[in-house]
């Protein structure tokens, strides 16, 4: 019988590589998976704005003196020497603005003179004194990062070094009961009772 199959070569090749074809053309239109909708693009700007980051005028407020002004709060002036390095440099502010403004009138400024030498003073030496203040603070705190971490890998060292001494008092005294116990045998086994 598998000789008859093989004899019949009247089988259009034409027609195989057409059928073929079509099996491919076929198999490229059906669809295996279903997917749903892409979820938005996270990188893209609201309202179609495109490349354009800055966005257009008419969609946001434009900030002026005026809502600037309108945020400030008197609870802000009335809470400013709550604020971290504030109050030692206001002080420092006040004392140098004091003393320069002093020493100019003193040494023959006019009023008006001494006044402003004594507010840019102020200015200055306030800012400044700031600064240095918030500077050491910075430092502090990462000196305090680093100090809690010392402190932590020092107590864990410590803890491994309780387990393993722990560990060895575990092993010296099953090593010790293993001893009495084989001791203990020795003796009873010297005596016979019969």
């Amino acid at each position: 019988m598998a000789s008859d199959t093989r004899d019949n070569k009247d089988v259009n090749t034409t027609s195989i590589e057409e059928n073929l074809l079509e099996q491919n053309l076929k198999s490229t239109t059906k669809t295996y998976e279903t997917f749903n909708t892409p979820p938005p693009n996270a990188n893209a700007l609201p309202e179609g704005s495109g490349q354009n980051t800055a966005g257009a005028l008419g969609r946001q407020e434009v900030p002026s003196l005026l809502g600037a002004i309108k945020t400030v709060r008197l609870q802000d002036f009335k809470q400013v020497h709550m604020y971290p390095c504030t109050k030692d440099s206001l002080i420092v502010g006040i004392a140098s603005a004091f003393g320069m403004g002093g020493i100019r009138a003193v040494f023959g400024a006019s009023i008006p003179k001494a006044a402003n030498w004594a507010v840019g003073t102020f200015a200055v030496a306030a800012i400044a004194s700031y600064e240095v203040c918030q500077a050491k603070r910075s430092f502090e705190k990462k000196q305090m990062k680093k100090i809690v971490e010392v402190m932590d890998q020092k107590k864990a060292e410590k803890a491994a070094k309780e387990a393993s001494l722990e560990a060895k008092r575990l092993e010296r005294r099953k090593l010790k009961e293993s001893i009495n116990e084989k001791e203990c045998r020795s003796i009873w086994g010297i005596w016979k009772f019969w």
